[in-house]
């Protein structure tokens, strides 16, 4: 392959490529003409203000707080799950044998 077949492979290769974000732009816009079109029901449209019934609140009118409820206190983990969880790092401790800085995180 001579250098004028290497350019002409390049061009043709990027010339694709540029083609086919060319078609991807072009079909997200009529993609997104054609949603502006689509009447959605339960929503607004897009370019629509927002419903009559969604009022600002009057700023003179005292809201009252919401109740904040505590949740009771968590309990231990039992030995069933302490067991499992110490056996868990056991085994990955053994398979990657601390290579590295990984840690296994178990999260609620």
């Amino acid at each position: 392959m001579d250098t004028f077949e290497a350019l002409f492979v390049t061009i043709l290769g990027m010339g694709v490529v540029f083609f086919g974000l060319v078609l991807t732009i072009g079909f997200i816009n009529v993609f997104n003409r054609a949603a502006k079109r689509v009447r959605w029901e339960g929503g607004h449209d897009h370019d629509a203000p927002p419903a009559p019934e969604a009022k600002k609140a009057d700023p003179n009118v005292a809201v009252a707080p919401h109740k904040v409820v505590a949740k009771p206190p968590a309990a231990p983990p039992t030995p069933e799950i302490l067991a499992a969880i110490s056996a868990a790092i056991e085994i990955e401790h053994r398979l990657y044998q601390g290579i590295g800085n990984q840690r296994l995180t178990i999260r609620r």
